[in-house]
């Protein structure tokens, strides 16, 4: 099946998006599918992929985009999304916030091209709760026919499609847990690397609790924070290690919550970690804290659990169900986040053989669920099943989006 995907940016530090796009990508080209990225920018596109002729990986397309924030792809842009759709048989969209999803959109409709698109969680009611009358707006303005004329809306979980599917009332959703491309972790690379590089870890005697995500505020590192804090009142002695891109003025003032709350000099904001130093770390750390708002998936709590790091997270992840059933999640909810990770940390450090097994099986529950084999024949009936389901033709009102 020849598949291409379209996705703004592969800049990791926008989050778990783009390292979906570019898993299923090389995986989907892995199982003996023909795939092609098409995208703006190429920040973190593997080298090789960019050698067009280079066989056995993922093609890339670069669209151009006008030249202003947010714009559409140009009238060159979408000659070159044309060409390829002609050679494709299913297009599958990523995201709901961006304007060149409905041209593409627009343009598989008019030429008769089936087409996915990914919601990512953006349609969660957490998420549709923030900037609502932009985003209702939007809506209104075409994303709502984007959405309701896809083959499918492709959610990760049942709580997700269950949120979302008011937003699409006369569409069909469909849940696919994610494919992750988990060659990485099949041989880990073992804690050493990380305790070499970041001072505080060598100290093993000492429990590290690691957050390892976008620093963004819905993911709630305040409270892992003032958590930090409860623990050293109870004697808990820990490092906490604060991973990920996030914007200089929010960690800032991060930082000074730390300072205030008196947990300054035990945590640690080591920025973005990328490759195997990012393998590691998860390994050289205890437990893994992700007290988000809203999350569809969680890509780095599979990470964690292969690399044999137990986590902590919440409800706000739409598959917490799942994560639950792994034996090595815990999944804290209530008005005072803070106690409840404070509680569970320490439960979880007070018995350490326990969390050693506990370990282990959240790499065998994470490294067998999300194996190849039980995930890409799902992506393949999703995509052959689209083959039938071929968008109706464009409303007069988008033609302009599709012939741009």
């Amino acid at each position: 099946m020849r598949i291409a995907h379209y996705v703004d940016s592969t800049n990791l530090r926008d989050g778990g998006v783009p390292r979906f796009v570019m898993d299923i990508s090389r995986v989907m080209t892995q199982a003996g599918h023909q795939s092609t990225m098409m995208t703006t920018d190429t920040t973190d596109t593997p080298s090789e992929w960019l050698e067009n002729d280079y066989a056995g990986l993922p093609w890339v397309r670069v669209l151009d985009r006008a030249k202003f924030p947010g714009a559409m792809l140009s009238s060159a842009g979408m000659r070159a999304a044309r060409q390829t759709l002609r050679n494709v048989d299913v297009l599958h969209l990523h995201c709901v916030w961006s304007i060149p999803n409905l041209q593409l959109a627009a343009a598989a409709r008019a030429m008769g091209v089936p087409y996915v698109i990914s919601s990512h969680g953006m349609l969660d009611d957490w998420s549709m709760a923030q900037s609502a009358r932009k985003k209702t707006a939007y809506m209104a303005l075409g994303a709502r026919t984007m959405l309701e004329r896809a083959a499918f809306v492709h959610t990760t979980a049942q709580a997700e499609l269950e949120q979302s599917r008011k937003w699409f009332a006369r569409g069909t959703g469909t849940v696919v847990p994610y494919i992750v491309d988990l060659e990485p972790y099949k041989t880990l690379p073992g804690a050493g690397l990380a305790r070499e590089t970041f001072a505080f870890l060598r100290d093993e005697q000492t429990p590290t609790l690691l957050f390892l995500s976008r620093v963004h505020p819905k993911k709630g590192v305040e409270h892992l924070i003032r958590a930090s804090k409860l623990l050293h009142d109870r004697g808990v002695r820990h490092n906490l290690a604060i991973a990920g891109p996030g914007e200089a003025s929010y960690v800032e003032s991060l930082k000074t919550l730390a300072a205030e709350q008196g947990v300054a000099k035990s945590t640690h904001f080591v920025g973005m970690v990328r490759g195997e130093l990012r393998t590691s770390l998860y390994e050289a750390c205890n437990l893994f804290v992700l007290p988000t708002s809203q999350e569809n998936f969680g890509i780095v709590l599979l990470e964690s659990l292969c690399c044999r790091t137990p986590v902590i997270t919440t409800k706000g992840v739409d598959i917490w169900q799942e994560l639950a059933s792994s034996g090595a999640a815990s999944i804290v909810e209530g008005d005072n986040l803070p106690a409840q990770i404070a509680i569970s940390v320490t439960q979880q450090l007070a018995d350490l053989p326990a969390l050693a097994r506990t370990s282990e099986a959240g790499r065998v529950w994470g490294m067998s669920t999300f194996d190849d084999s039980a995930t890409v024949p799902r992506f393949e009936r999703m995509y052959a099943r689209s083959l039938s389901r071929v968008a109706a033709p464009i409303p007069s009102r988008f033609a302009a989006l599709a012939a741009r």
